[in-house]
C-alpha cells in the first residue's frame, strides 16, 4: 500500500488515547481503496459500551447553521459526525426529524404525499424507547409521530445496506460520481461512524456503489448515507479528524456549517 500525504490533523491525534477504551479509531490512507487515493476515518463503538457508559443522540437547528464541531461542543459530545441534508440558504433539515414525539424539522418525507415515489431520502436512524438503535427504510412520518416506540427518528439516505445486502440505488450523478461521503452503519455488536474525504488530489472520494462495497468489507449489516460533500466531518475529543473539503484545502479547517449532527456523549 502506497502511503500518501496526510492532512495536518494527524499530528493532533495523540489525545485520542484517553478515549481508546470507548472507541476504536481507524485511519485508512491508500491509493488502492475505493479506486483512487483515499483518506478514510472510522470510529467504531461497541454496543455494550454504548449501553453502559455512553449514549447516542441527534442535535439539530431549525434555522441557524453551525459547524459540526460547534454542535458537538454545545451538546457535551465526545464524538460526532455531520448529519442529514439541509437548506443551505435558509437552514433547517429538508428531511423528517422527530425528537420525543415532536417533529423538529421543516419538512416531512416526500413519500408522505407520494408513497410510490422513489427518493434518495429513504433511510431512518431510530433510537427506540427501550434503547435499541436501528437503521431501517423510512416509514410515513405520521406513523412515527403516532407511535410511542421511538425516542427519536433521524432520516437521510439513501439506504446503502439492508441485512448485509446492497440496497437498490437510483441513477444520477449524486450516486455515480466520486464525492466526499459520510455514512453510519450497524454491525452485529457495534456502530461505525465513517467519513470518506474527497475533492482533493490526496482524497478522491467515492461513488455510492463504491461506498456500498467498502461498507460490506467492514462487515456492516445495515447502513445509511448521510450528507456528504463539504459537510463531511468527523469530530472527536475537540478535534476534527478528517479533512473537510469546503475550504478546498487538504486540512481539518474546512467544515461546512450544517443543520444537524449525530453525536455520542457520556451518560450523566
Amino acid at each position: 500500500m502506497k502511503v500518501l500525504k496526510i492532512c495536518t490533523i494527524i499530528i493532533a491525534l495523540l489525545p485520542l488515547a484517553s478515549l481508546a477504551q470507548d472507541f476504536t479509531h481507524t485511519h485508512l490512507l491508500s491509493d488502492s481503496t475505493l479506486q483512487g487515493p483515499q483518506n478514510i476515518h472510522i470510529l467504531e463503538l461497541e454496543m455494550d459500551i454504548l449501553e453502559e457508559n455512553l449514549e447516542i443522540d441527534m442535535a439539530s437547528s431549525d434555522s441557524i447553521l453551525y459547524p459540526t464541531s460547534y454542535f458537538a461542543n454545545i451538546n457535551t459530545a465526545i464524538a460526532a459526525i455531520n448529519g442529514g441534508f439541509f437548506n443551505i440558504k435558509n437552514g433547517g433539515s429538508v428531511t423528517f426529524l422527530e425528537d420525543e414525539g415532536k417533529q423538529v424539522s421543516h419538512r416531512s418525507w416526500k413519500g408522505d404525499k407520494k408513497p410510490d415515489q422513489k427518493t434518495n431520502f429513504n433511510a431512518a436512524l431510530i433510537m427506540t424507547k427501550s434503547g435499541e438503535l436501528k437503521i431501517e427504510v423510512i416509514k410515513n412520518s405520521t406513523e412515527y409521530l403516532a407511535s410511542n416506540n421511538e425516542e427519536w427518528v433521524f432520516t437521510a439516505g439513501p439506504m446503502l445496506l439492508q441485512n448485509g445486502k446492497k440496497s437498490d440505488l437510483l441513477e444520477g450523478s449524486f450516486i455515480t460520481k466520486k464525492h466526499p461521503r459520510t455514512a453510519l452503519c450497524l454491525k452485529e455488536n457495534s456502530i461505525l461512524l465513517i467519513t470518506v474525504d474527497g475533492r482533493h488530489e490526496q482524497a478522491k472520494g467515492a461513488s455510492l456503489p463504491e461506498l456500498q462495497n467498502f461498507l460490506q468489507s467492514q462487515k456492516c449489516i445495515n447502513a445509511m448515507n448521510l450528507d456528504g460533500g463539504g459537510s463531511t466531518t468527523l469530530w472527536m475529543n475537540n478535534e476534527v479528524l478528517n479533512c473537510p473539503s469546503d475550504n478546498k484545502i487538504f486540512d481539518n479547517k474546512g467544515e461546512r456549517k450544517v443543520a444537524n449532527i449525530i453525536l455520542i456523549r457520556k451518560v450523566q
